[in-house]
């Protein structure tokens, strides 16, 4: 690839960062500011907190991933967009880890369910 094609190539990403990544951190404030709410709505009960504070702690890093992302804009610091995807990625982590735990209960329901019929229980 020569220098030109390079250039373009930069230019290009450039374009698209700026016109796409205003949009993108104003989509993961609100959906970070509703999963905090839901967050805070599981933790009204004991049990509820279990799940409700990790989905805060969720919505306050894609919170922080759009501020970060907002930074890098106007600073076009590396730093900041660092900052930003570490962010992102603390977020989806704690979404992968949740998802799977979901999973995992699911099945254990539906087994105890087709338990429960097979042995007659109803």
């Amino acid at each position: 690839m020569s220098n030109t094609e390079a250039a373009t190539g930069n230019n290009q990403i450039q374009v698209s960062m700026s016109s796409n990544v205003p949009r993108m951190s104003r989509y993961m404030s609100f959906v970070g500011l509703i999963t905090i709410i839901g967050g805070a709505l599981y933790c009204i009960t004991i049990v509820g907190a279990i799940i409700g504070i990790p989905v805060i702690f969720m919505g306050i890093r894609l919170r922080e991933s759009a501020e970060a992302f907002r930074q890098y804009l106007t600073s076009n610091s590396n730093q900041d967009l660092s900052t930003a995807i570490d962010r992102q990625t603390k977020a989806f982590f704690i979404q992968y880890v949740l998802t799977i735990i979901s999973l995992v209960l699911l099945g254990i329901y539906i087994i105890v369910i087709i338990a429960i019929l097979a042995s007659g229980g109803f």
